[in-house]
């Protein structure tokens, strides 16, 4: 419709840019740090960690830039930065999605409010984080589905770091031109990443890609 395609620019130009991406789904990065404390236990070289849910953010928003859905973007990087401080465990927990809503939503409510999330929005980033670690009951067409879907297939993109990813598995066909960015992303950035504020690992990336 003449309109400038964010998508078909990273395709033909292959540089990623993360700031344009969180600039795109309007993020500022300095809102979002993270440290060990925050979490229900200590995540220190764990695969659940900071590095971890730093690059499940930055899938969220290169993905809202590239599926041009801002809005959605956003609620996913929302739901993607609570979706694993209530595990308790690196392995099978299927609850511990419920778990960060329960324990952890209304911690941040001032965060939320500054980013103008409304009710029913809230509900999406509730829905979608409380089903990444769980079979999904939203469908292609309910509403909240782009945001659910956002974060699982971020979610899904770090598996490279577990060596399982399987591309089958990805929701959106978008999604498969990300798995070497996220993968070149978790080489830059597996090694001690605990305690850097998102900002400067963002900055990290950038500067690396």
């Amino acid at each position: 419709d003449g309109k400038h395609c964010r998508q078909t620019t990273v395709l033909l130009y292959g540089k990623t840019d993360i700031s344009d991406a969180l600039s795109y789904i309007g993020v500022k990065p300095e809102d979002f740090n993270l440290n060990d404390s925050m979490f229900h236990r200590s995540v220190k070289g764990s695969i659940h960690g900071i590095g971890h849910v730093y690059r499940v953010m930055i899938g969220c928003s290169l993905l809202g830039q590239m599926l041009q859905k801002p809005r959605e973007g956003l609620l996913a990087f929302c739901g993607a930065y609570i979706h694993d401080l209530a595990r308790e465990t690196d392995w099978e927990e299927p609850d511990h999605g419920e778990n960060a809503v329960r324990y952890y939503f209304d911690r941040f409510a001032n965060l939320w409010e500054k980013y103008k999330i409304t009710e029913k929005e809230k509900i999406f980033i509730k829905d979608a984080v409380a089903q990444h670690s769980k079979t999904e009951i939203l469908r292609k067409g309910d509403e909240g589905y782009d945001v659910m879907a956002i974060l699982k297939d971020a979610d899904a993109l770090d598996r490279c770091r577990l060596f399982d990813l399987n591309p089958r598995w990805l929701r959106y066909p978008e999604s498969r031109y990300l798995i070497m960015t996220i993968e070149e992303i978790y080489l830059l950035t597996r090694v001690d990443e605990e305690g850097i504020e998102f900002r400067s690992f963002v900055k990290m990336v950038n500067d690396n890609l």
